[in-house]
């Protein structure tokens, strides 16, 4: 697997509160993660880093010190001990008080892909030229949408279309949504903030995806179109591409 990341403070914030991690050395499947953390100074930053950092861990450690295990299973427990290391912290550190953080995990191998989600950062998947949104946003707008009650035209403008539902560290619980599909060689699986997602249409991702540029190069356009549409939040992509030789960027 190739994978290139980055993330970008964007055009208006003061602080990156964005946090990733990618680790395509572990075996039998890599790691992905995203998080876009929420609070007040500082917090946000807090929260998605020590989500970041415990997943990782968690996962590293279940993968070089068990013979057998379930990837869905292990992406839960990781997902759900980074929620409760968040809200401990978030409960006992003066200034940190109702941060919280979204959170994408995938696990993936040259044959599957298996995902966890919580929040409005999301993961999609590029192949034969079409863009699947994976994952489901957990957002108030959201809802409104899927029942009914907005237009998916009036969603992409409404004001609260950022107040998320669920979230890491807000609660002493939460649950992910899990998803597992089989994706084919030279695929692309995106994972990436809401400040992406926000500034650039997935026409526009499509495009790029599609175009003649190493994937270090995709990440980029979609980073500089982004900001070039505003850049009015932090913005972090990761894209890893299904393909057997290695070369790997950050």
């Amino acid at each position: 697997m190739h994978y290139a990341a980055r993330t970008h403070i964007g055009l208006v914030r003061q602080i990156n509160e964005d946090s990733y991690a990618v680790d395509a050395e572990l075996t039998p499947f890599g790691v992905a993660v995203v998080a876009d953390g929420m609070g007040g100074h500082l917090a946000g930053e807090v929260a998605s880093s020590l989500a970041i950092e415990t997943v990782v861990s968690h996962i590293n450690e279940a993968l070089r010190g068990a013979e057998s295990y379930d990837a869905s299973d292990l992406i839960v427990d990781a997902m759900q001990l980074a929620n409760r290391v968040v809200f401990e912290r978030a409960s006992t550190s003066e200034g940190l008080s109702g941060m919280g953080t979204t959170l994408v995990t995938a696990l993936l191998n040259s044959e599957e892909i298996y995902l966890g989600h919580i929040g409005d950062s999301r993961a999609y998947l590029f192949a034969d030229g079409e863009l699947l949104q994976l994952t489901d946003d957990h957002t108030l707008v959201n809802e409104l949408y899927k029942n009914g009650q907005l237009t998916a035209e009036e969603a992409c403008v409404h004001p609260q279309r950022n107040i998320v539902t669920r979230s890491v560290g807000s609660f002493e619980t939460v649950q992910a949504d899990l998803y597992h599909r089989t994706w084919g060689e030279g695929n692309i699986l995106l994972i990436c903030s809401d400040g992406l997602t926000n500034m650039v249409k997935e026409e526009a991702m499509i495009q790029i995806f599609a175009a003649d540029l190493s994937l270090e190069a995709m990440v980029d356009a979609m980073i500089d179109q982004a900001l070039a549409a505003g850049g009015h939040d932090n913005i972090t992509v990761v894209a890893v591409q299904n393909r057997a030789e290695r070369g790997d960027a950050l």
